[in-house]
């Protein structure tokens, strides 16, 4: 199964604010939503799903398999949300889904969960027209050097560009 590393990010490399609010331009949060839906699953964590809520963002987002992924009892019954305790267990259930690619899609601890176990093919950037100053970092850890080679850039609109990287040390 491919895995798709998939996220925001201000110019100075911040998934959010120092609040944890993801401040960008109108637009943003819907095309992010549009992409996931269209893969039709996405693996984000407790923080992540909370904030999607408690703020009613969720609404915009729909994709048929939706995993939370904490270490934490959690309890998203009723929500579509299913629990993995793990990256590789995240990957697991999808893959018994008979899904092909895993939208790796919130929140600064899973994407380094899955950066550490070499568990990312590619990483798909939407570079946000915002500086933040400060705010939560892509990773948030120390990682091991990750290698990457552009696959494609493409504007998404006037002020946005999406990139397109192949990790190459990938596990």
């Amino acid at each position: 199964m491919k895995t798709t590393l998939y996220f925001s990010v201000s110019i100075d490399g911040f998934i959010a604010n120092k609040d944890g609010i993801p401040l960008f331009p109108e637009g943003a949060w819907e095309e992010w939503c549009s992409y996931v839906n269209n893969i039709g699953n996405v693996i984000a964590g407790r923080t992540s799903v909370e904030q999607l809520q408690i703020e009613n963002m969720g609404a915009a987002l729909h994709p048929e398999h939706k995993i939370v992924l904490s270490s934490h009892d959690i309890d998203f019954s009723g929500s579509g949300w299913k629990h993995a305790r793990s990256a590789s267990e995240a990957l697991e259930i999808l893959n018994q889904a008979g899904v092909t690619e895993a939208i790796i899609g919130g929140g600064r601890a899973v994407y380094h969960a899955f950066m550490k176990e070499k568990l990312v093919d590619d990483i798909l950037i939407d570079l946000q027209p915002v500086a933040f100053g400060e705010g939560i970092p892509v990773f948030g850890d120390v990682l091991d050097l990750a290698q990457l080679k552009l696959l494609e850039s493409n504007p998404l609109n006037e002020d946005v560009i999406r990139l397109r990287y192949q990790v190459l040390n990938a596990g």
